[in-house]
């Protein structure tokens, strides 16, 4: 569901609540989080686990989204305030009334945004759980490089509700959550 095999929608629904509870630093460091959310096929501490400690800066404008993907999978508002342009900035970021279960990132494409760049863009397209339905963000995000940092500075997005039930999904289908596991037993359950 979010770009690994191994999670399924109970272990998400798992991590969802730790997160929203306050438990990120068990989380994180726990063996759960064995594959980054961003889908990248390494370990979280491989991957966004160093931008979101602190340790590194992500290189590109794709790393930096990726890391914020994984920052809203896990309810990290100050890294996301942190890497959002101050002249573009919310003042804060509020998950307690959020339930969207954040599932699946998948780069589209990207337009400049290398080490050498001072801006780029990433479209996207993120996969989520809310209020009982499979939903798609699809955006077009801009960062800005002004020093040696990358910052998501706004983008472009359109929501839409998947149009995925009984009735428009085969019997056996795979689900398009992208969790490999059949509609029937994955998002249609």
């Amino acid at each position: 569901m979010i770009g690994t095999q191994g999670l399924d929608f109970a272990i998400l629904s798992a991590l969802f609540m730790a997160a929203r509870k306050g438990y990120l630093d068990l989380l994180v460091s726990s063996s759960v989080l064995d594959h980054c959310p961003c889908g990248s096929g390494f370990t979280y501490r491989q991957c966004c686990g160093v931008y979101h400690g602190g340790e590194s800066l992500p290189l590109t404008a794709e790393a930096l989204m990726r890391s914020r993907f994984s920052a809203y999978f896990l309810q990290n508002a100050a890294y996301l305030l942190s890497t959002w342009h101050h002249s573009t900035r919310p003042t804060r970021l509020e998950f307690d009334q959020e339930d969207a279960v954040w599932q699946k990132l998948e780069i589209v494409r990207c337009k400049k945004g290398t080490q050498h760049d001072i801006d780029g863009s990433v479209v996207f397209k993120a996969y989520y759980r809310q209020h009982q339905a499979q939903w798609l963000l699809h955006e077009t995000s801009q960062f800005i490089k002004p020093d040696k940092q990358w910052f998501y500075l706004d983008g472009q997005a359109r929501c839409s509700q998947m149009a995925h039930n009984a009735m428009t999904q085969p019997r056996n289908a795979l689900c398009l959550c992208g969790s490999g596991k059949k509609f029937k037993h994955c998002c249609g359950s």
